[in-house]
């Protein structure tokens, strides 16, 4: 059996293993991230940002979830009259089950996507994105060079973890080669991962026993990051979405089903 070891916001871990285990992996898995809901503020300059035949594009799940508790009944009203981007299928998911009509999705479901998706038609037009307080350069300069009225709201903040035992035991794992792949789902993910690795281990063993097994990366500014920090991955899903990344490393080990 094939064991593949991650990190997930807290709030994801347990549906993130259980999905994996579905798919038939053994399965390591530590919390990196707990989500904190937005300032106040950034919900209020949200509502005044939305104007009548803008793009608003919601940058993850989350930011659906965090802009549904905020405004509650109201969320329809406060949108309305904008066109609606979703990141990605578990975005378009939420969304829908919010009520909205989503009218694009990027083929590449990533931030390189987005700016493509929209750069034709973001000179001169109002474009909202909603996301983490931690989300990459990749999308706002992407489309600020486009031309875009850019509104950037952190609707959630992203704190690290830190060690904890089941990151411990995680890094244990990587350092006796009892992990066959380690799948990273954000830059910050990986670097959160790789910097508490090589603070324990120090940075030329920590390295060595991360390089003795299989990384996945679940799209390619996590594939950048991985790569800023030494580290090219082997693993790279077609579609940036868990699942997309599970099933790439299923396929990738097929003798160990």
């Amino acid at each position: 059996m094939t064991t593949v070891g991650f990190t997930r916001p807290s709030v994801r871990i347990k549906d993130s293993v259980q999905e994996a285990r579905d798919l038939g992996f053994d399965v390591m898995a530590a919390p990196s991230l707990e989500i904190m809901p937005g300032d106040e503020s950034e919900f209020r300059r949200l509502e005044e940002s939305v104007t009548e035949g803008c793009v608003v594009v919601f940058g993850s799940s989350t930011a659906v979830e965090q802009c549904q508790k905020f405004f509650g009944d109201r969320i329809a009203d406060v949108f309305r009259g904008a066109k609606i981007v979703s990141i990605g299928p578990a975005t378009t998911k939420k969304l829908t089950v919010a009520g909205f009509q989503v009218d694009a999705v990027p083929e590449d479901f990533s931030s390189y996507g987005l700016v493509d998706l929209l750069k034709g038609e973001a000179s001169g037009k109002r474009i909202v994105v909603i996301r983490s307080d931690s989300g990459s350069d990749i999308l706002a300069d992407g489309l600020k060079d486009a031309g875009a009225d850019l509104v950037d709201i952190a609707s959630y903040k992203l704190k690290e973890v830190g060690m904890c035992p089941a990151l411990l035991h995680m890094m244990i794992a990587v350092k006796r080669g009892q992990m066959d792949v380690i799948a990273f789902t954000s830059p910050m993910s990986a670097s959160s991962f790789i910097t508490h690795l090589e603070a324990h281990f120090g940075k030329e063993r920590g390295d060595e026993y991360l390089r003795q097994i299989k990384i996945a990366a679940i799209g390619r500014p996590t594939s950048e990051r991985l790569e800023s920090l030494g580290f090219k991955p082997d693993i790279v899903p077609e579609e940036t979405t868990f699942h997309d990344m599970l099933l790439a490393i299923k396929a990738a080990f097929p003798e160990q089903g």
